[in-house]
């Protein structure tokens, strides 16, 4: 058995906690005689969550030995790029994951199967939390099974926080007090330590940012919910943080790329770091000192103080609409998320948080101390819960990480980057409707 030290090692040298691995899973035998294969494609978020997705298959074939399902999972840029391939040839995969906005996309172009059909027999999303289920639909139909309950955080270090006495941010607070407190720590801790990470390329946290000011990324009838002046003040508030000290400037950031292993807070060059919960227990994993979680900021100064954070599905399962054997592909899905056994081996020391209100309360009294801390975390949020995340475009992660960079190295102004930034986001969705 592998111990803290040995694995927290290993995974500094892989990076496999989120992104970071670029290792391809193919099942061996996938074309027995006599079988009906199914190919699984997706994207998983740590080590364990892969663990967890082969086992529960596995277990699915020794209960029906006639299906060889052929696991295909990876990082979350490798599978979205094969996906695409395969999409575009008429070649996708039977059953493969999806985002919020992935889903969106190939719904919209015919590629995802609706599940109305199946629900609710055998798929009874009846006790499922509905932010998971809405970031799961499209256009009224539901085209995806939630795999999880996931939300954006801040992952902060409070031994760096205790280490000079800056106070950690209560659970209301602003923008403004987010970057007076990055500040603060980059400055006491002094050079080569900043308060946070570059958060600029994160369009979850972005769409936090807007609603506080009355828009929102993305609205109900799949339109965009801003324009570019909204998305500029988006990109100086981290230019500002960034000339402030409170984030690296641009040259530092980039050493980090996709490998969580170099990033600042694993390193213990920052305190704090935006990410979404599905990437807590593998991030912490990595960390000598316990990690902790708060909300972002929920106003600005002299504002309206109001919750505007959610949790949605980060990851969920759908099926292509020309898979030859669909019914078959519900039923592994059914396994996983409904059979007693598929459920314990699917979630169990994967660091995923069910999507159904079950399956959180099972975690949240006998998980681990890192998966209580993500069901509190989630009842939190869910204790006066804004409207769920709303669909948007595929390679929306790409996007803004570009604009930022842009903002970052001078390449652009604030404003040309939201402008530009705007205008991509909106031909895309304009492409969805043609």
């Amino acid at each position: 058995m592998m111990t803290t030290q040995s694995r927290r090692a290993f995974l500094k040298q892989s990076g496999a906690a989120f992104g970071g691995f670029a290792l391809t899973v193919v099942a061996g035998g996938a074309m027995a005689q006599g079988k009906t294969t199914v190919r699984f494609s997706g994207f998983v978020e740590s080590e364990e969550q892969l663990a967890t997705t082969l086992k529960v298959l596995k277990a699915y074939m020794a209960k029906n030995p006639d299906v060889e399902i052929v696991p295909e999972f990876s990082s979350y840029r490798a599978f979205t790029d094969k996906l695409a391939t395969e999409a575009a040839g008429g070649n996708a995969p039977d059953m493969f994951s999806v985002n919020v906005d992935l889903l969106a996309e190939y719904a919209a172009r015919g590629v995802l199967m609706p599940l109305t059909e199946w629900i609710p027999d055998p798929l009874d999303v009846s006790e499922y939390q509905d932010g998971s289920v809405f970031s799961c639909t499209y256009a009224g139909e539901m085209y995806a099974m939630p795999n999880d309950a996931i939300a954006t955080a801040i992952f902060f270090n409070p031994a760096k926080f205790e280490e000079v006495g800056v106070a950690i941010p209560e659970k209301f607070y602003t923008w403004e007090t987010l970057h007076e407190t990055a500040v603060a720590l980059g400055k006491e801790h002094g050079r080569g330590f900043w308060g946070i990470e570059d958060g600029g390329g994160n369009n979850l946290a972005c769409d936090i940012f807007l609603r506080a000011g009355g828009a929102a990324l993305f609205t109900p009838e799949h339109t965009i919910g801003f324009n570019g002046e909204d998305m500029a003040k988006w990109f100086q508030y981290w230019e500002d943080m960034r000339q402030a000290g409170g984030a690296p400037p641009a040259d530092v950031q980039a050493q980090a790329g996709d490998n969580s292993a170099s990033l600042g807070i694993v390193r213990g060059r920052s305190a704090m770091l935006v990410q979404t919960t599905d990437s807590f227990i593998g991030i912490g994993a990595l960390m000598d000192t316990p990690l902790d979680l708060m909300m972002l900021p929920n106003g600005f100064a002299g504002g309206e103080m109001k919750q505007h954070l959610y949790d949605y599905a980060g990851n969920s399962t759908g099926i292509w609409k020309n898979a030859a054997n669909k019914e078959l592909c519900v039923d592994i899905i059914r396994f996983m998320h409904f059979d007693p056994e598929g459920v314990e081996l699917y979630y169990t020391g994967s660091g995923m948080i069910p999507a159904s209100t079950a399956g959180l309360e099972k975690f949240g009294s006998s998980g681990t101390p890192e998966e209580k801390k993500l069901v509190e975390y989630l009842r939190m949020l869910r204790e006066d819960p804004a409207p769920s995340r709303r669909p948007g475009v595929g390679g929306l992660g790409g996007i803004f990480r570009r604009h930022n960079e842009a903002v970052a190295f001078g390449d652009m102004t604030a404003l040309e980057a939201g402008n530009s930034l705007t205008a991509e986001i909106d031909g895309k969705l304009q492409a969805l409707k043609q």
